[in-house]
Order: C-alpha cells, then structure tokens, then sequence
C-alpha cells in the first residue's frame, strides 16, 4: 500500500538509474531489504548523496510507491569513515555488506542480521578485520541455523579421536570423524586449535574480539574453511573476497606478522571438489 515510511537502514548497493538517480539497495531494521530509488542524488547540490551512498547507515524517509520505494529524506546516523580510509578495511566491509545481502530476501524483515551487520561495520574500524570477518562469518551461519558441530563427528555423533589434524566437511554440517571422512563431499584438514577458535568466534562478545590472538597458521586455515562453510549454504562465490585478495587484505591478522610466510592454510584433502558456486581453490 502506497504511503510514507520511516526506517533506519544501511545502503548494501548503488546503481547509477537515468540522468541524476540512483536505484538502492538498502537493508533496514524493521522493513527488511527494499529496493528505492533516490531522485536527483547525482547531482552536485543533492542534500542526499552523504546519507545514499553505499555503506551509509541513515534513518530513511520512504515514500512507497506501486512497484519502487522512493527515498525522499534521510538522516545520516554513521557513515563509517574510518572504513573509508582504509583500502584494507573497506574491502572487508564490501565483504560483510555482501554477506547480508546474500543472506536477507528482498521484504525480509530481519532485525538479527541488520544489527550484525551494523556491529559488524563499527568493529572493522578497531578490531583485525580478519578475526571480524571470521567472527561474521561465524554468526551469520548461526542466525541461518547452520552453526556447524565442531565437538563431535556431524556425520555419527561419534568421537573426532587422535590428536592430530581435524576433518571438516560442509556437506556434513561440521567436523567427521575418520570412520566418516571421503562420504560428505569436500573435505578440509585442520589443527584442532583452529577448531577451537572457529568455537569462539562462535559465542565470543564483539568486544571482546580485539584481545582475540590467533597465529599466522591458525588465521589462514580458519580463512580457507569458514568462508568455504558458508558459501556452500549459500550456493553462491561472494565476490568481495576476489576484492580482498587482490589489494592482500589476507595479511592483516592483527598479529603483527606476514602471513605470506606462515605455511599451507588449510590442507584441503586430495580429491577433494568445490561444488557449484562456492569458488573453493
């Protein structure tokens, strides 16, 4: 029903739309995700670009018309510019924004996700943005219900056994033990140390996470898997991290060191095959 709106929202994406507009994609705390058109923001005296553009978070006057929203005033409430200094730290934010828009349908009202993907923007501008990432990563797949079991095989429920590298498998929900490793697809190999720090990220609070010390091997192998879990949920390669890659974002591990140097991340088992769009390497 056509009528006016108010709603706190983030802008995921912007597209250049006929002479002077711009076509949204904003996700918003109480709306869900609404595609809207911005009237005149590309013009220079616009009093909309700051609020509109991409990564924006602004209280939004909609006007909701028959097939497109219309934004017709916004507030700007954070446009996270210590994130827009930062080469590194904005390619990790195109990463979290990608993430959510993956996630919420379009009129999903989902106020979980809108509010980790607000934490998750204020975190990048003091934490590693590597461990937020990680951290993201870990609670989106438990806001989809898919939090991997980690403590036992997710194949049996039986025990993982024997001290040395763990085998985890998307396809099984989680870690397998040896009696189940070969049946569930694609397959990682990992210390169990990165297993522990994959369970913390789980339930760790955001403030928390900058204490957070990870080695150069740990971060690379729990960079390989955890993203690897949640595009195979999600069905689809996120493109952001060809961005990350490209500019070396993956050296940041709030360490201190290179982790060009730090070994095999990983240790992905032989024959093992990345299924339709998840990009695995």
């Amino acid at each position: 029903m056509a009528g006016y709106f108010h709603a706190e929202g983030i802008v995921l994406k912007s597209r250049d739309y006929q002479e002077t507009a711009q076509l949204l994609t904003i996700l918003t705390l109480d709306h869900g995700k609404i595609d809207a058109i911005v009237k005149g923001v590309r013009k220079p005296s616009s009093s909309l670009r700051s609020g509109t553009q991409q990564l924006s978070r602004s209280r939004f006057l909609f006007y909701a018309g028959r097939n497109l929203a219309t934004v017709t005033q916004c507030e700007v409430q954070s446009i996270y510019a210590p994130l827009r200094q930062d080469l590194g730290r904005l390619a990790y934010a195109c990463y979290l924004v990608e993430i959510a828009d993956s996630v919420v349908m379009p009129g999903q009202v989902n106020p979980v996700m809108y509010n980790l993907l607000k934490q998750g923007l204020e975190m990048l501008a003091a934490a590693p943005p590597v461990l937020v990432a990680r951290a993201f990563e870990a609670r989106t797949l438990k806001i989809l219900g898919l939090e991997p079991r980690l403590d036992r095989c997710a194949a049996c429920g039986g025990s993982l056994t024997g001290g040395g590298r763990v085998t985890v498998a998307p396809a099984a929900g989680g870690a397998v033990c040896p009696g189940c490793c070969g049946r569930e697809g694609p397959e990682y190999r990992v210390m169990p140390g990165s297993i522990k720090i994959w369970q913390q990220l789980n339930h760790m609070q955001w403030r928390l996470l900058q204490r957070l010390q990870v080695s150069p091997a740990r971060a690379r192998e729990l960079e390989e898997i955890m993203p690897a879990f949640l595009e195979y949920y999600l069905d689809r390669r996120l493109k952001s991290r060809i961005f990350i890659n490209t500019i070396g974002g993956n050296d940041d591990d709030g360490t201190g060191k290179n982790r060009s140097a730090a070994g095999t991340p990983g240790n992905r088992l032989p024959g093992s095959q990345g299924g339709p769009g998840t990009g695995w390497r």
